[in-house]
């Protein structure tokens, strides 16, 4: 088979690989001693310079938008800090005056001690206070009198001295009062925590969550790829086998129509009389019965030989369980009729498909 590429071309078309416009052209390759035909290549660059047109753009993946959006509001956040800490800097600096500095009680009484001791001019003139007479007194006048003039210097109570410009009132500056006190820091203190640890909660609780989803997902995932690895083993194991029926040198296909002209339905059917295997397809076969099946006749000489019974699923091939015993230049018709699942001796009167052999 290697040897012959038309023989390896025709076992593809029967398959159904390939269409009659594909065949013309792998016969034109080969009667052009292995060259593309005129301005073929071209038309191979059209087509391959429009495959990024025809390509979907890949969406990402929803969770690096949201670790962008967290990132996002959390640099807002940050700058919304720094402009408040500016703003309340600036206000600060032009709220706060200078006072300048005012002189104390004790140093005001101290300047104007010191202004009204200072001494007199010389251009005033001075009386001079007549003399005295001595007087002698006794000792007991001596003490009265002292005793009076100690009484009459207690009497006398200092007055504040006066002063021709009023004494600067000292502005005294509020202390700065404490803003919270214990009692509401400890308080602050534990909402503070209360909402930490509820925060530290919903984002634990959320992360756990989004992790099981996760897992979940990738275990469908697992799942899905297990059966389509399946399938696609039984797909490759199907197909080996098909590739092996196609390979023999003499294969017979002949295509079965129904009976009812506005049916859409056929069968093909692939004999290989060497080594007496065969293949069925049935393409838009009628729904039957859960008890019903298709079976397939081979009429020689008036008299009807079962192939088996098929109950079709999809379009993939089925091969035959029972191969006709006949020579194939003896077999008249082939017809396909509704029986049990179980099979009939005797096929029904009303046939769904026919078809004869090698057409």
């Amino acid at each position: 088979m290697e040897n012959d590429p038309i023989r390896e071309i025709m076992a593809a078309f029967v398959a159904g690989c390939i269409d009659g416009e594909n065949f013309i052209q792998f016969k034109e390759y080969l009667n052009a001693g292995g060259e593309l035909p005129p301005n073929e290549l071209g038309e191979l660059q059209n087509i391959v310079s429009m495959i990024p047109i025809i390509l979907d753009l890949e969406a990402p993946d929803p969770f690096i938008k949201d670790n962008i959006a967290k990132k996002l509001i959390g640099m807002q956040d940050e700058i919304k800090t720094k402009i408040r800490e500016e703003r309340r800097k600036t206000a600060l600096t032009f709220t706060r005056s200078e006072v300048p500095p005012a002189p104390s009680i004790q140093e005001s009484l101290t300047q104007e001690w010191a202004r009204k001791s200072s001494p007199i001019d010389e251009t005033h003139k001075t009386f001079e206070s007549p003399e005295i007479p001595k007087l002698n007194f006794s000792s007991t006048e001596k003490v009265k009198t002292a005793t009076r003039t100690g009484e009459r210097m207690n009497a006398i109570t200092p007055t504040e001295p006066q002063t021709l410009f009023p004494q600067t009132q000292r502005i005294t500056m509020p202390e700065p009062q404490e803003k919270y006190s214990s009692g509401i820091a400890g308080w602050i203190a534990i909402i503070l925590v209360i909402l930490l640890t509820t925060i530290l909660g919903y984002y634990g609780y959320t992360s756990i969550q989004e992790l099981n989803y996760e897992v979940e997902e990738l275990r469908q995932n697992v799942t899905s790829l297990k059966s389509e690895l399946t399938a696609a083993n039984n797909f490759i194991g199907n197909y080996n086998s098909l590739i092996e029926f196609f390979n023999y040198k003499d294969l017979s296909v002949t295509t079965l129509r129904p009976t009812d002209v506005n049916d859409k339905a056929s069968a093909r059917l692939i004999f290989a009389f060497d080594q007496k295997e065969g293949l069925v397809q049935f393409k838009n076969a009628r729904a039957l019965q859960p008890n019903q099946g298709f079976q397939i006749w081979v009429l020689s000489k008036n008299q009807s030989y079962s192939l088996g019974v098929y109950m079709p699923t999809g379009t993939e091939y089925v091969r035959l369980s029972t191969f006709p015993f006949v020579p194939k230049e003896q077999i008249d018709l082939i017809r396909v009729t509704i029986e049990s699942n179980t099979g009939s001796p005797t096929p029904s009167v009303q046939n769904y498909m026919t078809g004869i052999l090698g057409k």
